[in-house]
């Protein structure tokens, strides 16, 4: 069988997504036995769209819709539209007053979505139905290449917003005109009631009226008494049984337990579609499609009063879930996220504890010794060799590696300096040498002079300044990623170096003042080692005092270079390190941002595991949910395998190794944080999390057999009552009167006899499903538990066997053939759509019905002796209207006169004294008449004003018989009559 799911509006989407999110996770289905499965989301707001929304994640992984299962149905100009409403027959002949729309339009302050205006919503979809039926005949067309011809589609709608509810009519009445065939394609609408106490801000206005108002249209589309034209055309569509069977959701059961409309309800909805979908499909369940297509009873509407014609449809259902469960996604996912907050506790801080594994806090450590180190700084090419340029910083710079240190640079010059002096003339030979240290000084020291060497190099000094940061980022990167440092301990490392850098910068300009004091006394040595040369006389220089001389002149001259190049290295240094302060400022920034991205997702994670295995509340026992496990003792086996140093250690490099795998060769945390926001890093952890903690749960088991995941609830529910079968007993009565349908029954409707119900038909038909896992060795057990079932309730109770779920059992109730007047909210959503009505009714019919009026469609609840009464007096002052009701020849009494079916008079009818004294008289059977007869006056009537006067005078004549006293009830009573039977005149005549 193949399905697709159709969401209609917010309630839609949540469920689509809370369905998808189950699939996604039962990793215990395979995808031989699975069936074919698809999805079309239609909204007015883009909010759930996206694709990168993170709330369609599970543990990392998005289950979000491909944008063909995506519909948005907004952006539409209505405005415009009703200013050419001739030029669009779909939507003319339904649109209503263009005036009373510009007053409605006037009140929206931006784009037009569904804002629980459900003509509004319904309009929208009529702009976007072609495209509506073009998706689900692609999606169908794709389901049905498996060669399974038959479809169910499930459409999900919330009655109290715009959109869902405005379009959920359409949408239906669309499938069945495309799709006539009610056996081979199956229609099952899941409808959420409005909640009596909705949440702050949700209820604007139309809230309550809305759910009514839907209810009423869709009562009238099953029962036959509403055929929708077709919004793509203006053509009426008259498809027979628009759908199988509708269910009727509330957001309280039976047994008064409220689930949270907005968290908890479409995950109700998506656990009993799984149910319905997968579990039972897979086993061969036919029963629930039987009750759905009323195969179990009679699913003949009610009727009129006094006629055959159908108006209150039988064709609704409730359901009830309750799932017995040890909650194996949710233990799976506790020890994933266990895993995960490990790991990014690795990553930000690297601070592993007995006891505790990786904490979230700083370890001690001393950041200044790392980066005054020797061999750090020439590795990040921060040592003095480097910052003066003795050895270069890019490799560009000097490829054979022939640049020397400043000593070594002047000292390997000096023998060939002295030796070319000396080729001179003896008196030339200390200038010749000063010349020569000078020549290189300016010219050739490493072919440039070393001014200009330095001021060229100038030129790339953020150049090298960037080169030295990547060396450090690659550097202390290689570390993170080698698990030795934690990025807070990466931070403090950055935050020293910054520190350092300044106090280089510092002793470089104390280090150049010392240089200018160093230089002036070479010079003064310089210069009186030159007066000395001067002044040798013969003597001198036949007795070597010129070679000394000349020796120490060399070694003054070398020494006097070596300074003034320090000098220029110095200078140059200075601004160099100005440079590579912004770089490392750059990285800080950086790797903060990393920090804080990593902190963010810690905060997640950490939410997300509180989320996760808390204990059982009151409030459980009584809703669908029942957690049959003990969280201490599995937190606590959880607590083992994530404070196990070895697994979280190798854990802990896997996520690292993911997330760098992201960078390709540019290693840098730059690069990471570029590439790895918060969402990509939660979903990263968690992903590689899963994995490693599945690992470790199997490397549990085989050294202690100690199991958590994949444990059967037959062996758990057999240790705690398989010794007391009274416990047991006592227990499963418990969950099976708990066990109720998720809409409340109001009694006095279910107890009803009235005209137009049929008496010994049966309604509200319940049936019990109780799924059971397959265990071969837990016969006896099986048997005790199904006795169990047996003895605590009466009625049909069906067992299934199911082969791959072992961890739960679940009980699904239905119940069928039921009336919409039965739903036991249904009074207060009747009163609050009257008031709404009472406010401005003909603005407030356009806002929520789709078309027409309340009066356009059979009543929900079956006519009563208040009704009976109201009816009575809206056609008898109708026919007096008319002129088929007139006063007797002679007496004070009212007379109805009618034509038979070849046009002669019928005998009169006597209806009373008066309208008032009518009104009490008359049975169904006389106003089914009345009614027929002014119906067919009225598709002949030439002078609607007069009968408006003539009504007009029968009500004013009619006062006295209240004492003239317009307050009174009974005067009220049948102004509210006349005025009915104005509009019905009114409408007719239009």
């Amino acid at each position: 069988m193949n399905h697709l799911v159709i969401g209609l509006g917010g309630t839609g989407g949540k469920s689509i997504r809370a369905l998808r999110k189950l699939i996604f996770s039962e990793q215990r289905l395979s995808t031989q036995s699975a069936p074919s499965i698809d999805f079309l989301y239609i909204d007015s707001s883009r909010e759930m769209m996206s694709q990168t929304d993170p709330s369609w994640k599970v543990l990392g992984k998005s289950v979000q819709l491909s944008a063909a299962s995506q519909l948005q149905i907004t952006g539409e100009d209505l405005s415009s539209l009703l200013d050419n409403i001739n030029n669009y027959p779909g939507i003319r002949d339904w649109i209503g007053s263009q005036g009373t729309w510009k007053e409605i339009l006037g009140t929206i302050v931006g784009e037009a979505l569904g804002g629980q205006k459900r003509r509004l919503g319904r309009f929208l979809f009529a702009r976007r139905v072609n495209e509506y039926k073009t998706k689900i005949q692609t999606l169908v067309q794709g389901l049905q290449s498996n060669g399974d011809a038959s479809v169910t589609f499930h459409v999900i709608a919330g009655l109290a917003g715009g959109t869902g509810s405005g379009s959920v009519v359409d949408v239906i009445a669309q499938l069945r005109n495309t799709y006539p065939d009610g056996q081979k394609y199956r229609i099952m609408p899941y409808l959420l009631l409005p909640d009596q106490y909705p949440q702050p801000n949700w209820d604007t206005g139309n809230y309550h009226a809305n759910g009514f108002a839907a209810l009423t249209e869709i009562n009238a589309l099953s029962a036959g008494a509403y055929k929708p034209v077709d919004v793509s055309t203006g053509t009426q569509m008259n498809a027979k049984d628009p759908f199988n069977g509708a269910y009727i959701i509330s957001n309280e059961n039976e047994n008064g337990y409220i689930a949270n409309v907005d968290t908890e309800v479409p995950g109700i909805i998506a656990e009993f579609l799984f149910q319905k979908i997968f579990v039972a499909g897979a086993v061969g369940l036919t029963s629930i499609a039987r009750m759905e297509n009323a195969e179990n009873g009679d699913g003949t509407p009610e009727t009129a009063a006094t006629s055959k014609t159908g108006e209150r449809s039988k064709r609704f259902l409730g359901f009830g879930i309750k799932r017995i469960s040890i909650p194996e996604e949710e233990i799976k996912e506790y020890l994933t996220l266990s895993f995960a907050q490990q790991g990014i506790h690795q990553l930000r801080f690297n601070n592993w504890q007995q006891a505790l594994g990786y904490v979230n806090e700083s370890k001690n450590f001393d950041p200044n010794a790392v980066v005054r180190l020797a061999d750090v700084l020439a590795d990040w090419r921060l040592s003095d060799d480097y910052l003066l340029l003795a050895e270069s910083i890019l490799g560009s710079d000097d490829p054979k590696r022939s640049w020397k240190s400043l000593v070594e640079e002047w000292a390997s010059v000096n023998p060939a300096f002295k030796q070319l002096a000396q080729q001179q003339e003896p008196k030339t030979w200390i200038t010749s040498l000063s010349s020569f240290f000078q020549k290189r000084f300016d010219e050739s020291y490493r072919n440039l002079g070393v001014k200009e060497f330095y001021r060229i190099k100038g030129l790339s000094k953020a150049t090298m300044a960037k080169e030295i940061r990547r060396l450090i980022e690659r550097d202390l990167l290689e570390q993170w990623k080698n698990g030795s440092r934690s990025l807070q301990e990466i931070s403090k490392i950055i935050d020293a170096l910054s520190a350092w850098l300044q106090e280089k910068i510092e002793q470089n300009e104390t280090r150049v003042a010392k240089i200018d004091s160093q230089l002036d006394e070479l010079r003064s040595q310089v210069a009186s080692n030159l007066n000395d040369w001067a002044s040798l006389g013969v003597i001198g220089k036949a007795f070597g005092k010129r070679d000394n001389i000349f020796e120490r002149q060399s070694v003054l001259l070398q020494s006097l270079y070596i300074e003034l190049t320090r000098i220029e290295a110095y200078a140059f240094a200075k601004l160099l390190l100005f440079e590579i302060v912004s770089e490392i400022r750059d990285l800080k920034v950086t790797v903060d941002s990393l920090t804080a991205d990593i902190q963010q997702a810690t905060t997640q994670i950490a939410k997300s595991l509180e989320e996760r295995l808390i204990a059982n509340s009151a409030a459980d026992s009584k809703g669908h949910m029942i957690r049959f496990y003990e969280p201490v003792g599995v937190r606590s086996a959880i607590k083992e395998l994530a404070i196990n140093e070895s697994f979280q250690s190798a854990h802990a490099s896997k996520i690292r190794s993911i997330l760098l795998a992201k960078l390709g060769d540019d290693l840098s945390f730059s690069r990471l944080h570029e590439r790895v926001s918060v969402v990509d890093l939660v979903d990263s952890v968690t992903a590689a999390s899963e994995e490693s903690a599945l690992a470790a749960h199997a490397n549990m088991i085989a050294e202690s057999n100690q199991r958590i995941l994949g444990v059967s609830i037959l062996s758990k529910l057999e240790e705690r009552y398989g010794s007391d079968s009274a416990a047991l007993r006592l227990k499963i009565h418990e969950l099976v009167n708990q066990a109720g349908t998720f809409l409340t029954i109001n009694p006095l409707e279910r107890d009803k006899v009235a005209p137009g119900i049929p008496t010994g038909s049966q309604v509200l038909v319940a049936k019990t499903v109780v799924m059971l896992p397959k265990a071969a060795n837990k016969e006896g057990f099986i048997k005790e538990l199904k006795d169990a079932f047996r003895a605590s309730m009466s009625g049909d109770l069906e067992f299934i066997d199911v082969e791959n779920q072992q961890n739960e059992i679940t009980i699904l109730t239905i119940k069928n053939l039921f009336p919409l007047r039965m739903v036991g909210i249904l009074p207060f959503l009747q009163q609050k759509c009257d008031q709404r009505l009472a406010a401005n009714r003909d603005r407030m019919e356009m806002e929520i019905f789709t078309s027409g009026s309340l009066q356009s469609y059979p009543g929900l609840f079956a006519q009563s002796g208040s009704d009976l009464i109201k009816q009575a007096g809206v056609q008898i002052l109708l026919g007096l209207g008319l002129g088929l009701v007139v006063k007797s020849r002679g007496k004070e009494t009212l007379m109805f006169n009618s034509k038979d079916a070849d046009g002669f008079d019928n005998p009169p009818i006597e209806l009373g004294s008066s309208v008032l004294n009518a009104m009490t008289r008359l049975d169904f059977g006389s106003v089914e008449a009345i009614t027929s007869a002014n119906q067919q006056a009225l598709e002949a009537l030439t002078d609607p004003a007069q009968a408006e006067l003539n009504i007009k005078a029968i009500v004013e004549e009619s006062k006295a018989e209240t004492g003239n006293d317009p307050a009174s009830s009974d005067y009220q009573q049948l102004v509210e009559c006349a005025k009915l039977s104005l509009k019905t005149i009114r409408e007719a005549a239009a």
